[in-house]
């Protein structure tokens, strides 16, 4: 099958495997950076506030700002019988990547986007750790019955961040729904 759209590469060999890890860098920034920030990334509306308060943080402190995707099972699809089932999962982590790096076309520059499988807690120390980064930037959790079962079996990445990491944790909460934009 040779057909070729524009959303779709025309091979499974032109496909990116979203199961490599990524790394894009930003730009220099004209001065080297003074510190680093650490900050986890996904489509929630808390982890955008993050990313925003992050972008700030990093503006007043001459940051490197290094912003983690972890791709998990918020990017599959729904149905994992459909025959795009790869490319449907490629793409929303591709869209992750677009929507974050846009967001980080706004700070002059030292900034890295990372995106790969893994526990998110244990990444963002592992960036946190080999950059010395002063603080690791997260959105608060989404709340629900998802939240409350992910706190009681301990796999929630704020709990797991305040009580195991070597860094101070900053969590970022959702802004009220009229002050989204």
């Amino acid at each position: 099958m040779t057909e070729n759209n524009h959303n779709h590469p025309a091979s499974r060999e032109a496909l990116r495997d979203w199961r490599t890890p990524l790394r894009v860098d930003g730009p220099p920034a004209p001065t080297p950076a003074e510190c680093h920030l650490v900050v986890g990334f996904d489509s929630h509306p808390a982890s955008h506030a993050a990313l925003t308060y992050a972008l700030d943080l990093a503006g007043r402190l001459n940051a490197f700002l290094h912003v983690a995707h972890i791709v998990d099972i918020d990017d599959m699809p729904i149905e994992p019988d459909r025959d795009d089932w790869e490319q449907r999962y490629a793409d929303a982590v591709e869209a992750e990547r677009t929507e974050a790096c846009a967001m980080l076309a706004a700070l002059p520059g030292n900034w890295a986007y990372y995106s790969r499988e893994g526990t998110p807690a244990h990444l963002l120390t592992t960036i946190a750790e080999a950059n010395d980064a002063l603080m690791i930037v997260i959105g608060t959790s989404r709340g629900g019955l998802m939240s409350l079962l992910e706190r009681f079996v301990g796999e929630s990445v704020s709990s797991k961040l305040v009580h195991h990491a070597r860094r101070p944790v900053l969590l970022v909460p959702v802004p009220p729904l009229e002050e989204r934009a």
